[in-house]
C-alpha cells in the first residue's frame, strides 16, 4: 500500500497536496485510485485538478483537522498548515472575523481573503454581514465535521478558472459523502473542552500598586515644581482625590468572567449505499461559552449528500448542509461597553457592588460614570439568530464517447436577525431613556454553471481534455431595521419607544456577474503536460468597462517516469505557469456594490426639514485590478517516496489596483472616489517537506513541515509622493510607493533622558540627534510591516500500533504589531485610568535613572507627549506556537463482538503554548482589530477585542 493511504489510515494527518506519491514509478506498488481521491480537487464545470498531473501549486488538508475542532470557524484550522497561508483572528469570540492571506495582499481596499467554494456553491470571502454584532464570520455557520476535505489553490494555473473573484487564491471545501456498494456505518462522537487565555502577559496593577503610582506621581510632580512631597502623604493624598474607600481591591477582569468556558461538540453521521445509491447524512451541536458573562455561541447543523447513478452515463449528486447559530456577544475595540477594556479604563480601587448589593455606577474614576461592565454584561445585550443554508446539485452526463456534459446550480442563503438592547438605568441607556435595535439581512446568492468536455486517452498515450462552458452567478442583499430610545418600559421591544421615533432604515443591493470559460489539458506519455485557459468576465459592480478576458498557461515535466531517471528518484517533476487574472476588490462586501456610480441620499438637516445630498462621486472609468502571477515549482521524492519534498517560487503583480483617490477642494463635501491608481508585488518562495524517519513495523515516525517567505510592497502610486497614514493604526502605518504595504512609518523613540526623566525622539533617521518634544521629531520609515515575511509549519506524529502522539507547531516571523490603547496603559500619567505594573516598577525617579519608562506626572502636568504612537509602542510578533498536541487510541476490532467496529479515545489540546521572541511582547501577536473592517489594515493590532482561547479537551469516538 502506498505511504499516502497508511497515512490516511491514522487519521490525523493532514496532506500537503503536492501530490508527491501520486506520480510513482509504474514499478512501484500504489494504489493511485485512492490517491487520487484524496487529493483530486473538483474545480468550475466540473473540471478536476488531477495530482497525477500537477501544473499549479495547491494545497490539500484533511478530514481529520477539521473534525471535533475546539474551533467555531473552518478558516482557524488552516493556520500553519498550508504554506503561504497567513492568518490573523479579530478576536477569540466565536463567530468573529478572521483575516487570511495567501501569497500576500494584492489590492489597497477590499478584503484581502480567498474566494470559498463549498461544493461548488461560490460562498464569498468570509465577508461580514451583521448590521448590529461587532462583526460575524459566516464561516462559523460551517460545520467543520461535515469536511472532507479543503483545498487551498494559490496560483494563476489553479485560480484562473474562478476568474476575477479567485485572484486572492482559492479554498474549494468538499464535504462527506456515502459510498456505493457499502453497508450502512454509524458514527457518534463528542468532544468536551475546557478553555482559559492563550497569552496575556499584561501585569495590571492591584489596589495597593494604583494607590503607590498615584503617590509616586505626585511626588514626581513636586519634584519637578522643585518641593518635596513624602510618599506615603502623597499616597494618601491619591486616594482622597480618587474617592478610595480604603479596602477596595477589584479584580475587574475576574468580575467579567465566568470561572470556566467551555466548548462542547456532539456529532453523528449515517453513510452507506447501494449499487446506483449512496448517501450522507450528518449532524452536530457545537455548545461554546466564552468566558464574558452571558456569552454564547451555540450552533447546530444538518447536512445531507445524495449520489445517484440514473445509468452508467449519467449521475446526479445533491448536498445540502444548513446550520443555525444563537449568538449572544458584546461590543469590543474602543467601546466602553467592551468587557476586555476593564483591565485599565475602571481602577482596581473601585468596587462591583455598593454596600447595599446595588451596581456601582457613580464611584467608577473619572469619565467611567454608570458604565460598570458588570451591569452591562447583566443587564444589556447583543443578540444574533444566524440561519445558513447551502446547497447544490449536479449532474454529469456521457452523451457520446468522450464527450460529458455538466451542470451545477448552488445557492447559499443566510438570514440573520439580530437585536440590542440598552437598559434605561446604566451606561448608555440612561442618555437614550432606554434603547432597542433590531435588524432583519438576509444574504442570498446563487450560482449556475454549465460546461461541455471531451476527454480521451489516445494510443494510450495521448491524455486529452478540452472543456468549454459558462458561469452566471448572482448576489443579492437586504436589511430592514428599525430602532426606538425613551422607552415607556425597561422591556427590550421595539414596541415600548414613545416619541419623537428614531428613523428605521433598510440596504437592498444587488450585483452579478456572467463568465464563460474553456481549458485545455494535455499530457503525453505521463511524462509531459500542458494546460491553457480562457476566461472573460462580466461584472455589473464596474463602470463602462464591465467585461474582462482573463487566462493562464501551464507546463510539467514528470521526468521520474524517464528511463534515464536513476530509480533513486519516485518523484521528479518541474512544471511552470504563468497567468493574468482580474480582481474586484470590493465586490463581496456589501455598500460598494455600486462604486462606479455617482449616489444620492437622504439626510435631515436643522430638525426636520430634509435634503437630498449626493453622497458618492462614482466613476465610470473603473476597470478591473488585474493580477499578474507566474510560478515555478519542483516536486522530489525518494527513498521510495519515504522523504519528499516541493519547492514553489512566484511573481504575484497587481496592476491598476483600486483605492480612493482625492477630489480637488471645489468639489464639496465628497473628497474623495474609487480609482485605477497603483501596482502591487508580492513575491515569494514555499517549501513543503514530507519525511518518514521510520516507517516499518509497528513504530512510525512521520514529519510534516512547511516554510513560506513573502515580501509585499507598493510599487507605484499614481502620485509618487503621496503618503497616506492609516488612521486605523494610530497613524503609525502608511501607504507609499516604495514600500512595504502597511510598513510603520512612525516616530523613533530614543529612551529616557537619564536626568530629568523625559522622554525624547530621535529627530529624524539619521539618530544624531533628540528632542523631548515628538511635534520636533520627524516620521520615519521602520522597513516592517504586520505581515510576517516568513511563516512555517511542522507537525510531528509518532505512532505505535493503536496509540498515537502527535504535536503541531506554527510560527510567524519578522513582522511587528502594536497595542492601539497603548497610551492608555502606560500613559505616563496622561491618562489616569489603571496601568501596567511598569508604569510603577520601571519609570524613572531620582533615584531610578535607567528606566525605560518616562517620569510620571498627572494628566496636564505631563508636559510631553512622551506616550504618543512611535516605536515605543511597536513589538516584534514573531513568535512559534504549539498549536495543536494530541494523544488518542484506537481499540480497532477488539469489540466487533460488541458491536462496535472502532472505538477511539484522544486527549487535545489547542493553542497550548506560545513562545514570543520580544520578551516585552505582552499580547497575542496572531491578534487583529475589528475597527478596519474585513480590510488588512486591521492586521497585527491588539485592540481589547475578545482574546485568543486555549483549549484542552477529551474526546470519544464509536463506529458501529
Amino acid at each position: 500500500m502506498n505511504v499516502k493511504l497508511r497515512l490516511l489510515s491514522v487519521g490525523v494527518l493532514f496532506f500537503t497536496g503536492q501530490a508527491l506519491m501520486a506520480q510513482q514509478k509504474t514499478k512501484a506498488k500504489t494504489d493511485t485510485a485512492a490517491v487520487k481521491n484524496i487529493e483530486e480537487v473538483v474545480l468550475v464545470g466540473g473540471i478536476k485538478l488531477d495530482p497525477a498531473v500537477k501544473l499549479g501549486s495547491y494545497t490539500v488538508v484533511s478530514k481529520a483537522n477539521f473534525e471535533s475542532t475546539p474551533v467555531a470557524s473552518i478558516d482557524e484550522v488552516l493556520n500553519g498548515r498550508v504554506a503561504g497561508l497567513t492568518f490573523s483572528t479579530n478576536g477569540g469570540d466565536p463567530g468573529s472575523t478572521n483575516l487570511i492571506t495567501i501569497r500576500g495582499v494584492g489590492s489597497l481596499i477590499g478584503t484581502p481573503n480567498p474566494l470559498y467554494v463549498i461544493d461548488g456553491v461560490v460562498v464569498g470571502k468570509g465577508s461580514d454581514n451583521s448590521q448590529v454584532m461587532e462583526s460575524w464570520n459566516p464561516l462559523a455557520s460551517i460545520d467543520p465535521n461535515a469536511i472532507e476535505k479543503v483545498a487551498v489553490l494559490k496560483d494563476a494555473s489553479a485560480t484562473a478558472l474562478y476568474g476575477a473573484r479567485g485572484a486572492n487564491g482559492v479554498i474549494v471545501v468538499t464535504t462527506k459523502r456515502g459510498r456505493y456498494n457499502q453497508k450502512t456505518r454509524f458514527n457518534l462522537s463528542t468532544d468536551m473542552s475546557v478553555q482559559d487565555i492563550a497569552y496575556d502577559k499584561q501585569k495590571y496593577m492591584n489596589a495597593d500598586e494604583y494607590l503607590k503610582w498615584g503617590g509616586l506621581m505626585y511626588v514626581n510632580q513636586a519634584y519637578r515644581a522643585g518641593q518635596t512631597l513624602d510618599m506615603q502623604t502623597a499616597i494618601g493624598q491619591f486616594a482622597t482625590d480618587s474617592n478610595y474607600d480604603g479596602y477596595t481591591n477589584e479584580s475587574w477582569q475576574d468580575a467579567v468572567q465566568r470561572k470556566t468556558s467551555t466548548v462542547n461538540t456532539y456529532n453523528f453521521s449515517a453513510t452507506g449505499g447501494g449499487e446506483n445509491t449512496s448517501f450522507r447524512l450528518g449532524g452536530s451541536y457545537y455548545q461554546n461559552e466564552p468566558l464574558v458573562l452571558n456569552s454564547k455561541f451555540d450552533r447546530l447543523s444538518l447536512n445531507s449528500a445524495i449520489d445517484h447513478k440514473i445509468s452508467d452515463k449519467f449521475n446526479l449528486a445533491f448536498n445540502a448542509n444548513f446550520t443555525n447559530v444563537e449568538r449572544r456577544t458584546y461590543d469590543d475595540g474602543g467601546a466602553y461597553r467592551n468587557p476586555w477594556l476593564t483591565n485599565w479604563y475602571i481602577a482596581p480601587i473601585y468596587p462591583v457592588f455598593n454596600p447595599d448589593g446595588t451596581y456601582n455606577q457613580t464611584n467608577l474614576g473619572n469619565g467611567n460614570e454608570d458604565f460598570n461592565p458588570v451591569a452591562v454584561q447583566n443587564m444589556d445585550f447583543m443578540t444574533g439568530s444566524i440561519k445558513t443554508f447551502v446547497s447544490s446539485v449536479n449532474g454529469e452526463w456521457q452523451f457520446a464517447k468522450g464527450f460529458y456534459a455538466n451542470s451545477l446550480y448552488g445557492i447559499q442563503y443566510q438570514s440573520l436577525d439580530e437585536k440590542q438592547f440598552w437598559h434605561p438605568d446604566i451606561a448608555d441607556g440612561l442618555n437614550y431613556g432606554g434603547y432597542v435595535l433590531e435588524s432583519r439581512t438576509s444574504a442570498f446568492d446563487w450560482n449556475w454553471n454549465n460546461s461541455i468536455s471531451f476527454r480521451r486517452v489516445l494510443a494510450e498515450k495521448h491524455d486529452i481534455q478540452a472543456y468549454l462552458g459558462m458561469e452566471y452567478q448572482e448576489h443579492k442583499y437586504y436589511v430592514l431595521g428599525a430602532q426606538a430610545d425613551k422607552l415607556s418600559s425597561p422591556l427590550p421591544y421595539i414596541s415600548f419607544g414613545t416619541p419623537d421615533f428614531l428613523p428605521s432604515f433598510f440596504t437592498r443591493e444587488k450585483w452579478t456577474q456572467i463568465s464563460y470559460f474553456s481549458r485545455l489539458n494535455y499530457t503525453f506519455d505521463s511524462k509531459y503536460s500542458f494546460s491553457g485557459q480562457m476566461r472573460r468576465d462580466g461584472n455589473s459592480t464596474l463602470g463602462n468597462s464591465k467585461f474582462g478576458n482573463f487566462w493562464s498557461v501551464a507546463g510539467s515535466w514528470n521526468a521520474s517516469n524517464e528511463s534515464f531517471v536513476p530509480d533513486f528518484f519516485s518523484q521528479l517533476t518541474l512544471r511552470a505557469n504563468y497567468g493574468q487574472i482580474g480582481n474586484i476588490p470590493y465586490a463581496d462586501q456589501w455598500g460598494a456594490s455600486y462604486n462606479s456610480l455617482a449616489l444620492i441620499s437622504p439626510s435631515f438637516l436643522y430638525g426636520a426639514d430634509t435634503a437630498t445630498n449626493i453622497t458618492q462621486a462614482g466613476n465610470q472609468d473603473l476597470v478591473w485590478e488585474i493580477s499578474k502571477q507566474g510560478n515555478i515549482g519542483i516536486d522530489v521524492g525518494v527513498f521510495e517516496g519515504n522523504l519528499s519534498a516541493s519547492v514553489d517560487v512566484y511573481n504575484r503583480k497587481t496592476v491598476d489596483a483600486i483605492w480612493q483617490r482625492q477630489t480637488t477642494n471645489t468639489a464639496g463635501s465628497l473628497d474623495s472616489y474609487f480609482a485605477n491608481v497603483g501596482t502591487i508585488l508580492n513575491k515569494g518562495i514555499e517549501v513543503t517537506l514530507n519525511a518518514r524517519p521510520f516507517n516499518k513495523g509497528d513504530f512510525k515516525w512521520i514529519l510534516d513541515g512547511n516554510f513560506a517567505y513573502n515580501k509585499n510592497t507598493v510599487e507605484s502610486l499614481t502620485n509618487p509622493d503621496e503618503i497616506t497614514l492609516s488612521g486605523t493604526a494610530n497613524s503609525m502605518r502608511a501607504t507609499a510607493e516604495g514600500h512595504l504595504l502597511g510598513e510603520y512609518y512612525t516616530y523613533d523613540w530614543a529612551g529616557v533622558d537619564p536626568s530629568n526623566g523625559d522622554g525624547l525622539f530621535w529627530t529624524d533617521a539619521s539618530h544624531t540627534e533628540t528632542t523631548n518634544n515628538r511635534a520636533q521629531a520627524q516620521r520615519v520609515w521602520q522597513g516592517i510591516s504586520p505581515f510576517p515575511k516568513y511563516t512555517a509549519g511542522l507537525k510531528s506524529e509518532f505512532r505505535y500500533k493503536n496509540l498515537s502522539l502527535s504535536l503541531f507547531f506554527t510560527g510567524q516571523f519578522e513582522y511587528a504589531v502594536h497595542n492601539r490603547w497603548q497610551n492608555y496603559i502606560l500613559g505616563d500619567g496622561s491618562a489616569i485610568n489603571n496601568q501596567i505594573t511598569d508604569a510603577l516598577y520601571d519609570s524613572w525617579t531620582p533615584t531610578n535613572t535607567t528606566a525605560s519608562n518616562p517620569i510620571q506626572l498627572p494628566g496636564s502636568a505631563n508636559p510631553v507627549n512622551a506616550a504618543g504612537p512611535s516605536t515605543r509602542w511597536m513589538r516584534d510578533g514573531d513568535h512559534i506556537r504549539l498549536k495543536e498536541a494530541k494523544i488518542s487510541y484506537s481499540f480497532g476490532p477488539l469489540l466487533k463482538d460488541a458491536g462496535i467496529d472502532n472505538l477511539t479515545l484522544y486527549l487535545r489540546g489547542f493553542n497550548l503554548w506560545l513562545y514570543t521572541f520580544d520578551k516585552s511582547l505582552t499580547f497575542d501577536p496572531e491578534a487583529n482589530s475589528n475597527a478596519a473592517g474585513a480590510s488588512w489594515q486591521g492586521k497585527g493590532l491588539y485592540d481589547y477585542t475578545s482574546p485568543i482561547m486555549r483549549s484542552i479537551s477529551f474526546g470519544v469516538s464509536v463506529d458501529f
